[in-house]
């Protein structure tokens, strides 16, 4: 009866693996789904793919949430955005990061940047990685437009509701040759790939979480057309507290980033929702999330 109820388990495991695989491909233009890493966290994921990639040496741009304390084993650069092209040149890391928008909600033209790396190194390029999470600030744009050798994400930032917490993060490769290396890697991590799955496998991510993720996505019937709406509806909230903050509410992102006091009612409500965020640096960090706000 056990190794019964084990087995179902599985298989059910499997199908949620599977349709979040589905979704993420079709949301965010990620195709094929075959080709997404499933991983607890950006961090964890990224880390074994630059084991598996051979990286010893990282650059990344000063938008970046992450810095060199959170790749202790690596060589790691920070440089600005204007600099990361001659920087990347000169020193010819293993790989290279870049937030297609910062924690802070800049907005970094990542396939531009990518770009011309490859222009200028060609087939010595690094390895390229794009940072998606909060990618929904400007409406999510398709993954396979941004240049990219890996893009990176989660769902929980701009698409779960603001008050479902998963750590439940993706990693899509570009090409069937990264893929198949990197899924040398993840493929004894319990549903980091699509394929088989046994009771032996290393324990890697919550099956509950991922059952909560598919379930909440196969009840949605989101679309492309209805995430551009959303961003729509974000940018007028936007305007809407920057307005009673009395900071400006221009640029692109449905981000805001200030060190002015926000009014003790509006903080309250944005922490309650889950879109108020305070660093401990005099500034808050404001996601402005229409489908929460009501």
């Amino acid at each position: 009866m056990r190794s019964t109820a084990i087995a179902s388990g599985l298989k059910q495991s499997r199908r949620d693996a599977s349709l979040v695989r589905r979704e993420i491909a079709r949301l965010f233009g990620a195709t094929p789904p075959a080709r997404i890493v499933l991983a607890p966290g950006m961090l964890s994921g990224l880390r074994q793919l630059f084991a598996a990639m051979d990286v010893d040496r990282l650059v990344l741009t000063g938008d970046e949430y992450y810095g060199p304390r959170h790749f202790p084993t690596l060589g790691c650069d920070t440089v600005s955005v204007s600099a990361l092209v001659a920087r990347v040149a000169a020193i010819r890391p293993g790989a290279v990061i870049a937030s297609v928008v910062s924690w802070q909600g800049t907005p970094l033209p990542v396939s531009d940047l990518f770009a011309e790396i490859r222009r200028t190194l060609g087939s010595r390029a690094p390895l390229l990685v794009a940072d998606y999470t909060h990618a929904g600030a400007i409406g999510f744009p398709a993954v396979s437009t941004l240049n990219a050798d890996i893009v990176g994400g989660d769902p929980e930032k701009w698409l779960l509701p603001p008050r479902q917490r998963s750590r439940l993060a993706f990693f899509w490769l570009r090409s069937p040759a990264g893929f198949r290396r990197a899924a040398r890697t993840f493929s004894p991590f319990f549903l980091a790939v699509d394929g088989p799955t046994d009771a032996r496998s290393a324990r890697w991510l919550d099956p509950g979480e991922l059952r909560d993720v598919a379930k909440w996505l196969s009840g949605q019937g989101l679309t492309r057309r209805a995430l551009h709406d959303r961003h729509l509806a974000n940018q007028g909230l936007k305007h809407s507290i920057a307005r009673r903050i009395g900071i400006p509410s221009n640029g692109t992102a449905s981000v805001l980033w200030t060190g002015k006091p926000i009014p003790r009612s509006l903080a309250s409500r944005l922490d309650r929702l889950g879109l108020l965020w305070r660093p401990g640096n005099g500034h808050a960090r404001i996601l402005c999330r229409a489908d929460s706000w009501g």
